[in-house]
């Protein structure tokens, strides 16, 4: 196995300058030097010892990711979006040089706690509310990065997308097709939340447009029979909505074969939209319309902020979060609404 003495003498360099590289400290070495090195090291398939880097940096060149799980029963990664996210951070951690620690349950302040215990350098926290954001701050010395969070606090580090104009987006699509009479569902258990903040946005679309209205909001999670009790709601009373806007592509999906299973056609007699555009929406038939977000994009900010803020550097945006723009993709599942 080559060792570090073995990399410095065939690029010709010290030790300590191939230590720099390794550890990150690009700032003392150029960048025709760091080339050099690091083909070095790939060459003679060096693998640097973590724990002397740890131990030398006084770091442990670990982050965290804490993710809110409100419900065992269900899969912690049952939601495409949250798969797709978790992937992105551990590739963004790698590509720094960071190894990755996760941990989920419904308390995030005392799972951060736990997580903590690993001397992880960092904290990105998923689908915290904002009232958690003290606590955590409190019980917490290592930078902290929120994903997907909507506290007002000065000085917070958050990363999300503008899930409002998300929602507006959505409203507006259906409105323009001519519809009259929308639905909204999704887990509604926040007032400041994701979801909150996409139905808000639908109300704005409706508040500017005459003669439309929201005719159910309709509380549901990802759990089991959940798209059939909307279905239902959906389906019963005289002023039955001609589209339905769901806060997933997991919940809208499976609205559409109840709908099926109803014998509602989808499209024809009712449309359906989702968000977060994950694959879902292109494998299922019909295709789905979804509010499209770039997942891999929010994770890499999140990392690059957090390792930003555990070396140290500046971070001018503080307190300003970065809201990363939501686009619609029209596809099978939204028509005109029916003739009659």
């Amino acid at each position: 196995m080559s060792s570090l003495r073995e990399v410095a003498a065939v690029a010709g360099v010290s030790r300590m300058t191939v230590s720099n590289v390794i550890n990150g400290h690009h700032h003392k070495v150029s960048a025709a030097t760091i080339a050099r090195v690091r083909q070095v090291i790939a060459d003679l398939e060096y693998v640097p010892d973590a724990q002397a880097r740890s131990l030398a940096a006084n770091r442990s060149r670990m982050i965290g990711m804490v993710i809110h799980h409100p419900d065992e029963r269900r899969d912690l990664l049952e939601n495409p979006h949250d798969a797709i996210l978790l992937g992105a951070v551990e590739r963004a951690a790698t590509a720094h040089g960071f190894s990755l620690i996760t941990a989920s349950s419904a308390d995030v302040v005392t799972t951060a706690r736990a997580v903590g215990s690993w001397r992880t350098d960092g904290l990105i926290v998923y689908g915290s509310v904002a009232d958690e954001i003290n606590e955590l701050e409190r019980t917490q010395a290592r930078p902290l990065v929120f994903l997907d969070n909507y506290s007002r606090q000065a000085r917070v580090h958050v990363v999300g997308v503008d899930d409002h104009h998300g929602g507006k987006t959505a409203g507006q699509h259906l409105i323009e097709l001519g519809h009259r009479r929308l639905a909204f569902a999704g887990p509604l258990g926040s007032t400041d939340g994701v979801v909150a903040r996409r139905l808000a946005g639908l109300r704005s679309a409706v508040a500017a447009a005459p003669h439309v209205e929201i005719t159910q909001v309709v509380s549901a999670d990802h759990g089991p029979c959940a798209a059939a009790r909307v279905a239902e709601r959906l389906l019963t009373g005289t002023n039955r909505p001609s589209a339905v806007i769901a806060a997933s592509d997991t919940l809208a999906g499976e609205l559409v074969g109840e709908l099926l299973d109803r014998s509602v056609d989808v499209p024809g007699q009712m449309s359906v939209v989702g968000f977060d555009d994950t694959a879902i929406s292109r494998w299922m038939r019909p295709q789905l319309t979804s509010v499209s977000q770039d997942i891999p994009a929010k994770a890499s900010i999140a990392v690059d902020l957090l390792i930003r803020l555990i070396e140290g550097e500046p971070h001018e945006e503080a307190g300003s979060p970065a809201r990363l723009p939501m686009v619609l993709v029209p596809r099978q599942s939204t028509a005109p609404p029916p003739t009659t």
